[in-house]
């Protein structure tokens, strides 16, 4: 099965200079947990929950005052619509991720989650 399949085109996504405090109402708005950030176009980065609780247990700011800019991780790991689900499902177990952006030149064109393999096991099985 190729993730093309099983990911969600709707991604909601983040600006880099959007604050902390805007992410959380979205992750609450959207009921997810993590998102890519996305700048002029083209993948930037991913925040999740754990990135946001890491920056808040800093200490040094508020919600308000921290950016996406400033909890997010740069270094993702993506994968192309053509996929193996396996692959992926392999990548997220080996990397201790839950989530990967799908990539098609350069632009986010879907995300997988756990969640979503999940889901399609159960769903096949």
């Amino acid at each position: 099965m190729k993730v093309v399949e099983l990911m969600n085109k709707n991604v909601v996504t983040c600006h880099p200079s959007e604050t902390l405090t805007v992410i959380v109402n979205k992750f609450e708005l959207f009921n997810i947990a993590g998102m890519p950030v996305v700048e002029k176009g083209k993948l930037a980065g991913i925040i999740c929950q754990s990135d946001i609780l890491r920056k808040i247990k800093e200490g040094d700011k508020t919600l308000n005052e921290l950016t996406v800019r400033d909890a997010m991780v740069e270094n993702v790991i993506t994968a192309p619509p053509v996929e193996s689900v396996f692959r992926i499902a392999n990548t997220m177990v080996q990397k201790q991720i839950n989530r990967i952006p799908i990539v098609e030149n350069d632009v986010v064109v879907g995300i997988v989650t756990r969640g979503d393999i999940i889901k399609a096991v159960a769903e096949c099985g």
